[in-house]
């Protein structure tokens, strides 16, 4: 199945209520007010919470009115700025993580069980050593059974060093993990705390008493993104009790509605840092609010996906593909490697969901990557050797021939010639890898 962008529901509500706005041309207050009330119940429908969705609204309406938006030449597009610049002043700015690389830093998640704590401290710890710093896993979880063997496995199999205590409390482990840290020459502590099934007393007494004796830099609430109208309350929970300094939303990459995401900030004052966006390890993606609201509204986020292009493609892969191209060598041999590069980067449908517009490429319901990545390629293995280096020579009955073999039909075969030569000119026009590949 295709990957499913969290937001999808919210963006296709929006996109109905802007299109309504761009059909009128001149708009009247009524207009605007009638826009304004479905865009806070499309809000509210993506589990934002309602004194947020009421807010940003409010907020919405009286730019719109102290900007004289119905006197402009485009009134729905100034709207839907308005809108972009009210969302993303909700969720402030990106926030990197504080710490000092001169110091004995403490990063200490912490969230109700099973929202994915163990998981994304194994993340963090990935993160940070790819950052040139040293981390170490520190399992305080001595509650759930499983956790401290769960989060030794995940280190292991990612080389990344866990602490090991046999003391069994977790202010005990702290006195003894500050000594260690320091002989070992370790910079960032990442604290996996025991998880609450829901706000007990005595369960964030025992949190509150950690976090004094810890002191760390970063405390940061691990939340499932599924959690939905919950979040308020959890949010709230956490609180009473310590001092957060940051949020994590776990499952960014699931077919949740996702409105917590906008409600976390609001509630708490404190800015989302991170992202998990799937099961593995790398899977973790810094929180981008100014990307995130772009999509939303339609307007794409090139930067991130420019960004994936750099991580997919190497410098050396873009040069190499802008020379074939340019001396006119650029056949299906290459081409299949291409395919095989944009299901590094998430597939069709992923790649799509970044583009402006995208609500314009309908992909269907059941659309699979990985099942058209693998029905193109076998399509090229089902070709001869000279059919893969000179594609203009296969007519209708060597495309007949092409289908039979890859077993699929006539007009997947005369499709996939159409997207080659549409890439090989579209790539032809391409004055530098700076333009499209590389973006760099």
């Amino acid at each position: 199945m295709r990957r499913r962008f969290i937001f999808e529901g919210l963006k296709e509500n929006l996109e109905k209520v802007f299109k309504r706005l761009r059909s009128k041309g001149r708009l009247s207050e009524e207009d605007i007010h009638t826009a304004l009330r479905e865009v806070r119940i499309a809000l509210f429908e993506s589990d934002v919470n309602y004194k947020v969705a009421k807010e940003v609204v409010s907020r919405v309406g009286e730019s719109a009115k102290s900007e004289k938006v119905i006197e402009s030449l485009t009134p729905s597009e100034q709207v839907i700025t308005i809108l972009y610049r009210e969302l993303v002043g909700i969720l402030g700015e990106s926030a990197s993580l504080n710490i000092d690389p001169n110091r004995q830093n403490f990063i200490m998640l912490v969230g109700l069980q099973g929202n994915g704590k163990t998981t994304t401290a194994a993340k963090i710890a990935k993160f940070l050593k790819g950052k040139g710093y040293k981390p170490l896993l520190i399992p305080l979880d001595f509650k759930r059974p499983g956790a401290h063997e769960q989060l030794v496995f995940l280190g292991e199999r990612n080389g990344l060093p866990v602490f090991k205590d046999s003391s069994g409390e977790p202010v005990s482990a702290i006195k003894d993990v500050v000594s260690y840290m320091e002989e070992q020459g370790f910079n960032i502590g990442i604290v996996d705390t025991a998880g609450r099934k829901e706000i007990d007393t005595d369960l964030m007494d025992e949190l509150k008493i950690v976090h004094e004796v810890l002191k760390p830099q970063e405390t940061l609430l691990v939340m499932d993104s599924t959690i939905g109208q919950g979040a308020l309350r959890v949010c709230q929970g956490f609180l009473d009790f310590v001092d957060l300094t940051g949020g994590i939303f776990t499952k960014f990459d699931s077919s949740a509605k996702g409105g917590s995401v906008l409600s976390f900030r609001y509630v708490t004052g404190k800015p989302v840092k991170f992202v998990g966006v799937g099961e593995k390890i790398d899977d973790l993606e810094t929180f981008e609010p100014e990307r995130l609201i772009s999509r939303i509204l339609g307007r794409g986020d090139i930067q991130t996906l420019v960004e994936k292009a750099q991580k997919a493609i190497s410098e050396e892969e873009s040069v190499k593909l802008l020379k074939k191209v340019s001396e006119g060598s650029f056949d299906l041999n290459d081409f299949r490697e291409e395919l095989q590069s944009l299901a590094k980067m998430g597939g069709i449908s992923s790649i799509a969901s970044y583009l402006p517009f995208a609500s314009q490429m309908k992909l269907p319901a059941n659309f699979s990557d990985d099942k058209m990545t693998r029905k193109m390629v076998a399509i090229i293995n089902s070709m001869t050797k000279e059919e893969r280096e000179n594609p203009d020579i296969i007519n209708g009955s060597r495309r007949e021939r092409i289908a039979k073999g890859a077993g699929v039909e006539k007009y997947d075969v005369n499709l996939l010639l159409k997207n080659y030569f549409n890439f090989k000119k579209l790539i032809k026009n391409v004055k530098s890898i700076d333009s499209i590949i590389k973006f760099r």
